[in-house]
């Protein structure tokens, strides 16, 4: 009896295996998202570090969102890696390789300057994994904005890795 019990509890673990594993299969979706949410958020991170630190980048940041952006306005600066403006960016920026750069303010109307690393909408599948770094682009010491728009693919999850510098996943 044993021996069957035994028998059964090792075909059954082995069909859930074989499903989660098919490359077709929804079961195996929550896995694969999992898998490149850990890649993009690590690739991410690597990016952060050849970019000389979190310091580093939120510097460059608030720097760039001063002096080379209109304040209040929606400056749309990079699209998929292609450049639409002339302004050059810091080393410290573009070392991130980002999809998109732009300012936005929040629902209490303070400046943020993002820098999106991975985002968007895929047609019949789920959305690619949002991931972006947001500084804080005023002296609001303290603040911590939060997602007061819907992301796609985003999980809703703001940490501050600086004084004025957030990672936004």
């Amino acid at each position: 009896m044993k021996a069957i019990l035994k028998a059964g509890l090792l075909l059954f673990a082995g069909l859930v295996i074989v499903v989660i594993f098919l490359p077709n299969s929804t079961v195996s979706w929550p896995l694969e998202r999992l898998i490149e949410r850990w890649h993009i958020y690590s690739t991410a991170r690597a990016r952060v570090v050849a970019a000389g630190g979190w310091l580093k980048v939120e510097q460059a940041g608030l720097n760039y969102a001063t002096n080379a952006f209109n304040p209040g306005e929606h400056n749309l600066y990079y699209i998929n890696g292609h450049r639409i403006a002339t302004n050059s960016l810091p080393q410290s920026i573009e070392l991130l390789q980002p999809m998109f750069l732009d300012t936005v303010k929040d629902q209490n109307g303070v400046p943020i300057f993002q820098v999106t690393l991975s985002c968007g909408h895929r047609t019949g599948t789920y959305d690619a994994p949002y991931y972006a770094i947001w500084v804080v682009a005023t002296n609001c010491p303290n603040y911590v904005p939060v997602f007061g728009f819907r992301f796609r693919g985003a999980q809703g999850l703001i940490e501050r890795k600086g004084d004025s510098i957030f990672e936004a996943r």
